[in-house]
């Protein structure tokens, strides 16, 4: 949207090291990423990213985080037309600052945040999109990556017993070869997945921990289908239009406000009357999942 109102000028992204990986294999609208040396290894103060922004005489911002420390970034930076939503005590420091609505959808906040701006010239978000490169561990099965997530994630964690399930009745009608992701915090769970699915004949490879998010992309890129919780995860699939089952527990966002406007994705919720929120997944039964997954499998009529 930003390029479309502005398609001769210099757009950049500051973004996290992680994140700006994501964009190595995409035009982004012909913008120049700059990594957050805040967040780099090792860490930079915040004067000194400042005054490496500061040589760019940037002219305004966007605020995309609610974070006050990006705003006072900025304002070192000597950028005076900062432009965001009135949080975190940041107001001050905006020049134009706009009402959240908690109820706001995130991709909704952030194209609102740019229609405001220019009296609304648009009249709808364009769709999300994102390029990966393609990485494969099999030359005949369906790929399938899973992210189930760990205890760690506590509400939004799908629990062993029913992933294992899910995916052995899948692996009975379809020949897959999973592909496990997660981090380091998830290594020991999805070694236990692993090793039941390697016991029961299935194929299966473990990259949890192994691999960046650029090369997480490029996995999914190469899939036939991923199984996912709430998670980036879920949001890379539907960015880059690959098929996927997401399965959703209590997150730490309503799901109203984070649910991909897609129609490649299956999103299997609960209206669940427990009142332990890490339980209220469980009522997502394997066979639901399974039956997903299927669905999305099978071939399309012509």
């Amino acid at each position: 949207m930003i390029r479309m109102l502005y398609p001769q000028n210099p757009i950049f992204l500051l973004t996290w090291p992680h994140v700006a990986q994501l964009f190595a294999n995409h035009d982004f609208a012909g913008c120049q990423v700059i990594v957050d040396g805040r967040y780099a290894k090792p860490k930079q103060s915040l004067w000194r990213v400042a005054r490496q922004l500061a040589r760019y005489n940037f002219s305004r911002v966007y605020h995309l985080r609610n974070s006050f420390s990006d705003a006072l970034l900025c304002t070192l930076a000597g950028i005076r037309d900062q432009i965001g939503y009135a949080k975190n005590g940041r107001t001050p420091l905006l020049s134009q600052a706009f009402k959240l609505d908690p109820n706001f959808h995130y991709q909704y906040r952030y194209g609102n945040l740019v229609n405001l701006t220019h009296g609304q010239p648009f009249v709808q978000m364009p769709q999300i999109s994102l390029n990966a490169g393609k990485k494969s561990f099999t030359e005949s099965a369906k790929q399938v990556v899973v992210y189930f997530g760990g205890r760690y994630k506590l509400s939004r964690h799908y629990p062993f017993e029913l992933a294992s399930q899910a995916l052995s009745l899948l692996a009975s009608t379809n020949n897959c070869h999973f592909v496990l992701l997660g981090d380091q915090q998830e290594v020991v769970e999805n070694a236990a997945l692993a090793d039941f699915l390697r016991a029961n004949g299935i194929a299966v490879t473990d990259v949890t921990a192994k691999t960046t998010v650029a090369e997480l992309a490029d996995i999914i890129n190469a899939s036939d289908l991923v199984f996912s919780i709430d998670s980036g995860q879920m949001h890379i699939a539907a960015a880059l239009k690959i098929p996927y089952v997401a399965v959703i527990g209590f997150g730490t966002s309503p799901w109203s406000c984070v649910e991909p406007k897609v129609t490649h994705g299956i999103h299997l919720t609960c209206n669940s009357q427990v009142l332990d929120l890490d339980k209220q997944i469980c009522e997502i039964s394997p066979q639901q999942v399974a039956e997903a997954a299927k669905r999305l499998l099978a071939p399309k009529e012509t």
